[in-house]
């Protein structure tokens, strides 16, 4: 694990400020050191900055800023240490271990007979889904959770500095954002994320998606939903899934026909659009399966819906489709593949 600075306090109060800051401000600065040092709350000083005249916050700014970059970048240089020394060596050997064996019993229930594979996919397919989320989409907090100590006490210090760093800026009334806190978390998802294994050509594929979605003004939740099941088709080790506005666009009119004339079925009552076949033919396309589903406005509780239920995860998990529609009306869902 990396090893990191035990003394980090006296830097901030190193910086010669002192002799040219007024009384109130050095008053601060000063309570503000023996708060973080006995780690206790500093709500009070906050208050207090909102006192204090522009010329003193801009002052305390400008000296506050001559160091907080420097405890900012250290932490952060700390954590990615941490994230790549997390993910080489024998913690590396040992995930990849782990992905190949739950992905291996992943797809033995995909194959299973219907009967036996529902209480599987519960028992089996959604923990190693979990597992493989885990494993190939690492998050911050799991690599803090591996760290020792020393690096999450870092951590505590950097953020109650850039917490105070963001009460300047508030009571400063300050241009720039008061986002010290949230860069420096998302900076570390930033780190967290390159460590991914999944499959580049798939993640190439779903930014792809994103600007085919913006350019055809798929909906939201549609495009969501589609992006949800290529994430589970990649931590499965298959091929993302192209998105067809031309079977988006059949999807939801089938989801539209079920919901305005009640019915619930592949089988449509509509003259010309009674099978999935026809109604990906009316749209300009091809398709070779089909699931639907009813109850939610949510893409993710389709989505788990059809994960659960034997049929449609094959069809959800196919290696041998090659695109995907998602259409939604209302609490009616409509999910077609296409080769």
């Amino acid at each position: 694990m990396a090893r990191l600075p035990t003394v980090l306090l006296p830097l901030l109060m190193g910086v010669q400020i002192m002799a040219a800051a007024p009384r109130a401000t050095d008053e601060i600065l000063s309570a503000l050191q023996t708060r973080l040092e006995n780690n206790a709350g500093f709500e009070d000083l906050l208050e207090q900055l909102d006192n204090l005249e522009p010329k003193e916050l801009a002052r305390l700014q400008a000296e506050y800023d001559k160091v907080w970059p420097r405890m900012r970048d250290a932490y952060l240089q700390a954590f990615k240490e941490e994230a790549k020394e997390q993910n080489s060596g024998s913690m590396r050997q040992a995930n990849q271990k782990a992905i190949r064996e739950a992905r291996e019993s992943f797809h033995s229930v995909r194959i299973m007979p219907e009967g036996p594979m529902k209480a599987a996919i519960i028992a089996r397919s959604e923990p190693a889904i979990g597992l493989l989320h885990e494993l190939l989409l690492p998050s911050s907090g799991r690599i803090l959770g591996i760290a020792g100590d020393p690096l999450n006490k870092q951590r505590a210090q950097v953020l109650r500095l850039g917490e105070f760093r963001d009460g300047i800026l508030k009571a400063a009334i300050a241009i720039e954002d008061a986002d010290s806190v949230a860069r420096v978390k998302a900076e570390e998802q930033t780190v967290a994320e390159d460590l991914s294994d999944l499959s580049r050509d798939g993640l190439r594929l779903m930014e792809h998606n994103r600007k085919i979605a913006e350019a055809e003004m798929v909906p939201k939740a549609e495009w969501r939903g589609i992006e949800e099941l290529n994430q589970m088709r990649l931590l499965a080790g298959l091929n993302a899934l192209l998105l067809d506005p031309r079977l988006c666009n059949a999807s939801r009119g089938h989801s539209e026909d079920m919901a305005t004339l009640g019915f619930f079925s592949h089988t449509s009552p509509v003259k010309g659009k009674q099978s999935f076949v026809q109604r990906a033919a009316l749209a300009g396309a091809t398709s070779s399966a089909e699931n639907i589903f009813m109850g939610s406005n949510s893409p993710k509780a389709a989505n788990r819906g059809w994960f659960r239920s034997p049929g449609h995860h094959r069809n959800m998990f196919n290696p041998g489709h090659r695109r995907v529609g998602l259409g939604n009306y209302g609490s009616h869902w409509t999910q077609m593949f296409g080769r």
